[in-house]
Formats: C-alpha cells, sequence, structure tokens
C-alpha cells in the first residue's frame, strides 16, 4: 500500500517555485507534477523489484516521503505501485489537456513509459535529490543508462523511446548515460526556449495569409487547397528578404502552430522535439551552392509540416515527404506601392520610396526608418539600405562612395551621349519592362561594360552613376571572392549578387577581365573547373535583376558571350585636347597663377588620361602649398615630369616654338 508516513511535507524546490511564477505562461505545463510523480513512481517499483522493502528504501533515499505525499494528495494512498500507476495513466492519457509533453508524446507516439524515458533522462537536473535512487538502478551520477530506463520502463518500451527521442534530439548520449538538453527540460516545464538556443514565435504574434501582400501567382498556388493538405515540407524560395520568413509564419498560423527555428547548427539537431514541445512548424534555411543538390530530412517529430527557407538557386530532395515550392520573385512595382502603404499607413507613398527595388523583408525594415524620419523620406531608406548592405557584404564587397556633385566629370560627347542613354535606361526599368515585357527579356537588370585605358575615368563614371540613381555602391572584392576550392567562388559571387539585388545598390565589378576572360579547351581538371566558373557566370549574368558595372581595360580578353549579355557598352577613350582643357581647369584650384594659353598649350602637347591630370594637378596644388602660395606654370612643370616619369616617358616641351 502507499500510505505514506506522517512526516511535514518538504519546502517546494526552486522549479517549482520558478514554475509557480509563471503560472500564467501560455503552453504552462499542468501536468509536469503528475508526469514527474508517476515517473518517480515507475522508477520505485524497479527499486522494489529486487525484493527491497519500501521502508528499507525510504530510510535509503528520505526524498521519497515527499513522492508518497504528493501520491496521497493525489488520491492513490490507498493504492498498489502498478495501481497508482495505472490510475495515473488514465489521467494522463492522450485526451489529457493540451501540454508540452502531451505534444512531445503524441509527435514521437510514445507511450506514458516513453515520456517517462524523457523525464526521468532529466531527473539528474530537475530532482538531483533522487539522483542515489537513479544510480541504485544502474544509473552513473544521478543520471541514467538505457539498462534504468529498462528496468524502470521494460526493455521493449525503453528501446523504443530512446530511439525516437534520440532521432528528435530530445535525448542525447553522452557516454553511458542519457541526457535532456536543458534547453528541452525548461520548455517541457512551459518555460520560453532559451534564444540562445531557438528563435520562438507563438502563433498569436504570427501574421495570417491576409495580412500578407503577395504575388498573385504564390495566392494561387496558396488556393491550391488540395495541394497544400498533402504537403509535408514547404520549400520557400527568394532572394534574401524576400519574405520567405514572415510566409512561413502564416503558413504555420494556419495550422494553428507557432513558428520556430535553431539559432545554429547544435541546437539544430533537436529542431523536431523543440517543435514538438512548442507545438510549432519548424523553420530551417538551408543554402545549397549554385548548380548543387541538397539532401535533407524533416525534422524528427515536427507536429505538423516543416518549412525551409531556400535561395533562388541550388535544388533540395526532402526523403520521404511531399514538397510544395513557394516562389517568392521580388515585387513589381504595384506590389511595391501596396507594402509602403500599408508600412507607411498613407495610401499614396512617394514615388522615389516605390522607385526602390527593395524586397518585401528590406522594404519593411526600411519603413520603420522613414517612419522616424518625415522630412527625408528616401534618405532614411537609402540609410537603412546602407545598413543592410553592409551587413549582408562585409568581406566580399567594399562601398564605394557616390561622386560628388560638384566633382569633376567630363567625357567626349558620343561617351556622355550612351553614359545619359545608360541613366535614363537605369531610372525607368519598372516602366519599360512593362511597356515592352517581350522586347526587354526575362530580367530588368541593367549591366554594362565601361571599356578604355586605365585613368579614363571608367571607376569615376560608375560613381556618377551610382549618384544620379541615388544608390549605393559597392565594389566587389576579388581578393576575398575568388577561392581556389571548387564550388567557393560560385558561392561567394552569388552571395554578393543577391545581396545587391536584394538591397537595390549599383554592383561595380572593376577589372571585370579577371573574371569574364574567355573559356579554354579542357585539358585538365583545373581548365574543367574555370569553365564551370564562367557558365555559372553567364547564366547568372542573364538573369541579374539590378544594376550591374563592368570595367576593363583589356576588352579583348573578355568573353564574346559576355559581351553580349551586356546591355550598355560604353567606350572611354583617352581625352581629347579640349577635353583635357576641361579636366585641367575642372582639377586645379580657383585661384591658380597658370595662364589660360599656356594651360591650353599644356592641354595640346600633354596626352595625359583624365587620372594622369588629376595626379599632376594635385601634385603641383601640393608643391604650391608647401610654399605657402597657389600653384602657378613652375609647380605644374614639376608636376608633369613626375608625371611622365612614373611612365618612363619624358614629358613634352612646353616652351614656344
Amino acid at each position: 500500500m502507499l500510505a505514506p508516513p506522517h512526516l511535514a511535507k518538504r519546502t517546494v524546490n526552486a522549479e517549482r517555485a520558478e514554475l509557480a511564477d509563471h503560472a500564467d505562461h501560455a503552453g504552462l505545463a499542468a501536468d509536469l507534477p503528475a508526469w514527474q510523480l508517476r515517473t518517480t513512481l515507475a522508477l520505485m517499483r524497479a527499486a522494489l523489484r529486487n525484493g527491497n522493502a519500501l521502508d528499507d528504501l525510504l530510510a535509503r533515499h528520505p526524498a521519497l516521503h515527499e513522492t508518497l505525499d504528493q501520491a496521497a494528495a493525489a488520491g492513490l494512498a490507498e493504492l498498489t505501485l502498478d495501481e497508482a500507476l495505472q490510475r495515473l495513466d488514465r489521467r494522463l492519457g492522450e485526451d489529457a489537456a493540451p501540454s508540452p509533453l502531451q505534444g512531445l508524446r503524441h509527435a514521437l507516439r510514445l507511450d506514458a513509459g516513453g515520456l517517462g524515458c524523457f523525464i526521468a533522462a532529466a531527473w539528474a537536473d530537475a530532482e538531483p535529490a533522487l539522483s542515489a535512487l537513479v544510480d541504485e538502478l544502474h544509473g552513473q551520477q544521478g543520471r541514467p543508462t538505457r539498462a534504468t530506463l529498462a528496468r524502470a520502463f521494460g526493455a521493449a518500451t525503453a528501446a523504443a523511446a530512446v530511439q525516437r527521442l534520440c532521432a528528435a534530439g530530445a535525448l542525447q548520449e553522452s557516454g553511458p548515460v542519457l541526457v535532456v538538453p536543458r534547453t528541452l527540460w525548461e520548455m517541457a516545464c512551459g518555460l520560453p526556449p532559451s534564444p540562445a538556443a531557438f528563435l520562438h514565435e507563438a502563433r498569436a504574434s504570427l501574421p495570417t495569409l491576409g495580412d500578407l501582400v503577395l504575388p498573385t501567382a504564390l495566392l494561387q498556388a496558396l488556393d491550391a487547397a488540395p495541394v497544400i493538405a498533402t504537403a509535408r515540407c514547404w520549400l520557400l524560395r527568394g532572394s534574401p528578404g524576400s519574405g520567405r520568413h514572415a510566409l512561413a509564419g502564416a503558413l504555420a498560423q494556419a495550422q494553428g502552430l507557432g513558428l520556430v527555428q535553431a539559432v545554429d547548427e547544435a541546437h539544430a539537431r533537436a529542431l523536431g522535439a523543440a517543435a514538438a514541445l512548442l507545438g510549432a512548424l519548424p523553420l530551417v534555411t538551408l543554402q545549397p551552392a549554385p548548380g548543387e543538390t541538397l539532401s535533407w530530412a524533416l525534422p524528427t517529430g515536427a507536429p505538423g509540416c516543416a518549412a525551409a527557407r531556400l535561395p533562388r538557386h541550388g535544388a533540395l530532395q526532402v526523403a520521404g515527404a511531399e514538397t510544395l515550392r513557394l516562389d517568392l520573385p521580388a515585387p513589381d512595382a504595384a506590389e511595391r506601392r501596396a507594402h509602403w502603404a500599408l508600412a507607411l499607413g498613407r495610401a499614396d507613398p512617394p514615388a522615389d520610396l516605390v522607385a526602390l527595388r527593395l524586397p518585401r523583408g528590406a522594404l519593411h525594415r526600411a519603413a520603420r526608418r522613414v517612419a522616424l524620419a518625415p522630412a527625408d523620406l528616401l534618405g532614411a531608406a537609402l540609410a537603412a539600405v546602407e545598413e543592410q548592405g553592409h551587413a549582408a557584404l562585409d568581406g566580399i564587397a567594399r562601398r564605394v562612395a557616390p561622386a560628388a556633385h560638384d566633382e569633376p566629370f567630363a567625357l567626349p560627347e558620343s561617351a556622355r551621349e550612351e553614359f545619359d542613354a545608360l541613366v535614363t535606361r537605369c531610372r525607368h526599368r519598372d516602366a519599360l519592362a512593362a511597356a515592352l515585357p517581350a522586347a526587354y527579356g526575362q530580367t530588368s537588370g541593367v549591366r554594362a561594360l565601361f571599356k578604355g585605358p586605365s585613368g579614363t575615368g571608367k571607376t569615376l563614371a560608375a560613381r556618377h552613376l551610382a549618384a544620379a540613381l541615388r544608390r549605393p555602391l559597392y565594389r566587389v572584392d576579388l581578393a576575398a571572392t575568388i577561392s581556389k576550392y571548387i564550388g567557393e567562388t560560385e558561392r561567394n559571387l552569388e552571395r554578393v549578387f543577391e545581396a545587391a539585388e536584394s538591397l537595390d545598390i549599383v554592383l561595380l565589378l572593376d577589372e571585370g577581365d579577371a573574371l569574364l576572360a574567355g573559356r579554354t579547351g579542357v585539358a585538365n581538371a583545373t581548365d574543367r573547373y574555370a569553365n564551370l566558373e564562367t557558365n555559372y557566370l553567364l547564366q547568372r549574368l542573364e538573369h541579374y535583376e539590378g544594376v550591374l558595372v563592368v570595367t576593363t581595360n583589356a576588352a579583348e580578353r573578355i568573353d564574346g558571350a559576355f559581351a553580349r549579355r551586356m546591355d550598355v557598352s560604353i567606350e572611354f577613350p583617352l581625352p581629347d585636347a579640349e577635353t583635357r582643357l576641361a579636366l585641367w581647369h575642372a582639377h586645379l584650384p580657383a585661384g591658380h597663377h597658370i595662364d589660360g594659353g599656356w594651360l591650353e598649350r599644356v592641354a595640346l602637347r600633354c596626352a595625359l588620361s583624365g587620372g594622369q591630370v588629376r595626379n599632376a594637378a594635385l601634385v603641383a596644388t601640393l608643391l604650391a602649398v608647401e610654399t605657402g602660395v597657389m600653384p602657378g606654370v613652375p609647380e605644374l612643370c614639376r608636376a608633369l615630369e613626375r608625371e611622365y616619369r612614373k611612365t618612363g616617358q619624358h614629358a613634352p616641351s612646353l616652351d614656344d616654338d
């Protein structure tokens, strides 16, 4: 009989006090004390099967007095251990009230003894006073082994339960002992997960599908109820910030679930168990390289579907599960207008904000900054883009300051006309794509090739382009991007291209012939992989959605297939005498002491590039600053001699003939 000794009950431990403080927390494990009682009674029954008397067991383990008090309070005082366990099993049946423990039990198809294996494995931390009892049942340092669980719950039950619990990450084997990760036990107690392990969003905080502004094609796919009903995994494809997380949350909310993600790979092994305890849909982020096919298995124990957040490239094979692919393309102008209207609470968002080709997530993050700066809406949005760009491109691309309004920029007339046409095309990409969808092709991106000798203003033109468009400019760091490891170069470039598209920035590929060189014959494995990189770039540029500028001073080295994919090609020749004179006037400081006729002679006789003119003007000004005067003819002559000396040449005579 379970008649408890008449002893004063112990004060409840700190963990139960903490649970009482969180009694109003959603999902509180109200049945936890009953499960703890059932597990302790099962351990007592296993210890008594060795022929031990109850009094001897209580003498060795005084903490069991409280267990008997709890049993009496639960109306089990007059029952045998077997009868008490059977009555608890009926109370804790699958039709009991929902709780984290019931969610885990249902997801892993555990019986009462199977769930007891999970609770017993957490006993060393949850109830250290019972460690000696666990050790008596072949445990080690208060933690159970497989033998402990087999004795307490039956060999077959324990073996099946341990297998399922380990597969879901709810149990981990550390040598011979079984351990429950602490954050999972906290969730089993009804506490929120540690943010260092899992990111959880309760169902009440998630948007509904009706709250989202989505493309028509995606809405039609979501209306296909028979397809959705059979899907076990949602494949959400899109670029960074495309709204995959928000869509996953809405899909989870529609199923009556929350959303949970693992913070790192170590906790990802327990994502299924966390999802079961929290009643949440697991969301994972997978990054296959371009052309790569990843194999993935659904998290064991997930209570419903799972969602995988994927980039637009690569493929995913999900073992043993029906999948449904949902693509999130970049929003068009009409959808962006709807997002801005929703985010700002105004029906007529400014046109310059709508023109920002931001994806959904990046747009709403920018909108939060815009709401705080009503005086300069576009400036606030661009500041938010700058922050996101720094985080996304750190280490593989560098920020380049756009050209200042008064920064000198002189081009021959033909090149200037081409440059102005490029600016116009970039500004009106949406309108052009809408007016000529067939002629515009598969993408609304603009790819420009700037070619010409060094110092002719190609990089400066890219800076002026960014300034004219009011967009950030980033230069690809080729040293950090190109890798000797197979597939790493493509992965790095894809990261650059995705971020540039997602943030509507101008991307500069300086000295692009290093990447866009022609394909070679395949004589060895190195040639084959080099050609694979070229083929990847050819395909990626064809579908690039942003503004890309490629500069080169060796255009003949660029593969003809790349040249054909360029929308605009601008030749930057060495400046003629008239352009050089304009550059001298632009770069020399106001108030210089150089006669206009003499400066014309310099422009006529010194065939310098724009960069060389700038360098010579800078040196002449520096020499003058050192002597405390404005630059004159002597300083400019010395600067010209120095500039020619750098190229191994002699400066031409500037004396009157």
